[in-house]
């Protein structure tokens, strides 16, 4: 039996993080850029630049149409802008695909409820300060806090299911939403940390016994994890340490965390087995005969904050976006620069076979040489894998040229088809190659970013160069507090390992490793 065993914790697929993938061969002929740049990735150089923190991020976000803060003085207020809202569109149709695969069904709930609707899950947790209300003039003359702005979607959700579930026949039931999170914050800018939060994808599942509550979690990390692949972010999943979070919430908490290029980490998702925590509270139950049975929970959420970590892992040194095919909105960008009929039929034919070959396509025609330029410019900027500048003939027997340049080195290729649709076909390999471009650059910083340290003295090592330090660490209250005391970073969580080590902290053999992020 393992330690995480003893703990009351399931076991779960340790599942360490994949490195990069392997180069692959070109699908073009590719040349380096013509004005000789090169492509410095933001992950490459972000711990060494003192001036990089998420007040530029967020700049730069907002220079790509992405979001921008400065307009509404609340912490973490941002106005989401027009690319940004086609970013989002593509996360949501990723995980709505992903939750109905499986086997969830799509509910919304309100985000007003009566305060009433809490007053079970204090009994478990305390709320003082944690929660945002809402009224109108005269519940504030009157001092009445009559209506809260949902934290989460507990509550509400458990409400409902004290209604819903009759018999054991009613259940499983596996419910999803795309949700707002509401929670105070006193200070701070940061696009990580609102009051509000937005695109929140939270799941609930109710089920009638242990037995499927465990393969329930299960399958909830599984498709957590199916999610975090479909968008290219690595994350780190692990077993929370129970001792420094909420543990009166859950039996096992599971967080998913993504090493960032300023040095720390991100929770992106988390999963929580809530037992029969919170239907006991909420009555949520059935029964068989004459005993009554509480139901078992599975609960969690991933979030927009899956979008924001995809853009800063793909951005380089200057701010400029690389996005992976998978989410982007647009994945091949075309100019022409004429309103010639035949050149602008002969292009809009190689749109259509793009798109009957699966993929999302833009072309815009503009005649002048400076509007095609800004075009690009835009595209450049916003991390649009393929761009495509179509020159046009200079004489009827000539051939349309097509410069394809890749966001992810800005490599570019010069062709000369016969046909200007049968670029198509190079086309869509090429697009593919650019996200292997990112992955090679997410995936490879974070494997970089995470450093197995064997003793005390490693890790130490590891938190103060602003890395996550994997060590072999006693799934034990005192080991985390202890770490926790150096004042260098915090135990993320806890997975099994292949062989027993010594801990870093005690000395005694182990079969937890546990990631630590550095404090910045």
């Amino acid at each position: 039996m393992s330690e995480l065993d003893r703990l009351g914790l399931p076991v779960l697929d340790p599942a360490a993080l994949p490195g990069p993938p392997a180069p692959v061969a070109a699908t073009l002929p590719w040349q380096p850029p013509h004005d000789g740049s090169t492509v410095r990735a933001l992950a490459d150089t972000a711990l060494g630049d003192p001036s990089f923190d998420l007040g530029r991020f967020a700049r730069w976000l907002r220079e790509a149409d992405v979001l921008d803060q400065d307009p509404i003085e609340l912490p973490g207020a941002t106005v989401t802008l027009p690319h940004g809202m086609r970013l989002i569109r593509r996360f949501d149709e990723l995980a709505m695909r992903t939750y109905e695969q499986a086997g969830f069904e799509q509910y919304d709930y309100p985000m007003l409820v009566p305060d009433s609707v809490l007053t079970p899950t204090r009994r478990i947790m305390p709320l003082d300060g944690a929660l945002v209300y809402a009224g109108d003039d005269e519940d504030w003359a009157a001092g009445r806090k009559r209506m809260v702005l949902t934290p989460t979607g507990e509550g509400a959700v458990y409400t409902h299911w004290a209604k819903l579930v009759r018999t054991r026949q009613d259940l499983p039931l596996l419910t999803y939403r795309r949700a707002r999170y509401f929670r105070p914050a006193r200070s701070g800018r940061s696009v990580f940390r609102a009051i509000e939060a937005p695109d929140i994808f939270e799941f609930q599942a109710c089920y009638a016994d242990r037995a499927e509550a465990e393969q329930g979690l299960r399958t909830a990390v599984a498709m957590a994890r199916t999610l975090a692949e479909r968008m290219h972010v690595p994350v780190l999943w692990s077993r929370r340490p129970p001792w420094t979070n909420n543990e009166g919430v859950s039996e096992t908490t599971i967080g998913g965390d993504v090493p960032l290029p300023h040095g720390g980490t991100l929770q992106v998702g988390c999963l929580y087995d809530q037992g029969q925590r919170f239907s006991r509270v909420y009555d949520v139950g059935f029964r068989d005969g004459a005993e009554r049975h509480h139901t078992h929970h599975v609960t969690g959420a991933l979030t927009r904050r899956l979008v924001l970590t995809h853009l800063m892992l793909g951005m380089d040194a200057d701010g400029e976006l690389l996005v992976h095919p998978d989410l982007a909105p647009t994945q091949v960008a075309l100019t022409l620069t004429t309103e010639d009929a035949r050149d602008r039929a002969e292009a809009e034919q190689l749109v259509a076979r793009l798109t009957e070959a699966g993929l999302r396509c833009e072309l815009r025609i503009a005649p002048a040489r400076g509007a095609a330029g800004r075009l690009h410019r835009r595209w450049r900027r916003q991390g649009v894998p393929l761009r495509v500048y179509l020159q046009p003939r200079r004489d009827p027997a000539d051939r349309i040229r097509a410069v394809v340049v890749r966001a992810d080195t800005r490599e570019e290729a010069v062709l000369l088809p016969e046909h200007l649709a049968d670029l198509a076909e190079p086309l869509v390999p090429a697009v593919a190659e650019v996200g292997h471009g990112y992955r090679r650059r997410a995936f490879g910083f974070a494997a970089d970013q995470c450093h197995p340290a064997h003793d005390e003295a490693a890790v130490r090592k590891v938190l103060a160069q602003r890395a996550v330090a994997l060590t072999p660490l006693a799934a034990t209250k005192e080991a985390v507090v202890t770490v926790a005391g150096w004042g260098l970073g915090e135990v993320l969580g806890f997975r099994e390992s292949a062989s027993p080590a010594p801990c870093a902290v005690t000395g005694v053999p182990t079969t937890t490793l546990a990631y630590v992020s550095p404090r910045v």
